[in-house]
């Protein structure tokens, strides 16, 4: 099973991956990638911050295999 790296960004910091894990391919990288997303919004919600989260998803030879970006924005009107 190939393994995947997911690096993480967000407004305040940057989370490089130097473990990885093995998945089976495509597939389950866009569904884990989706819940890394997930989580760090969850994470930051009693701080009510607008911004943005990235995972940027690599192989083992450091080839970027998908990006995936959430926009958090709040409107009080």
């Amino acid at each position: 099973m190939p393994k995947f790296f997911f690096d993480l960004y967000n407004t305040r910091d940057i989370t490089i991956d130097d473990e990885g894990i093995d998945l089976a391919g495509i597939d389950a990288v866009r569904r884990l990638a989706m819940e890394a997303l997930g989580q760090p919004i969850l994470d930051d919600a009693n701080e009510t911050s607008a911004g943005t989260t990235k995972v940027v998803v690599r192989d083992t030879i450091g080839r970027v295999i998908l990006r995936a970006t959430a926009a958090i924005t709040l409107d009080d009107s």
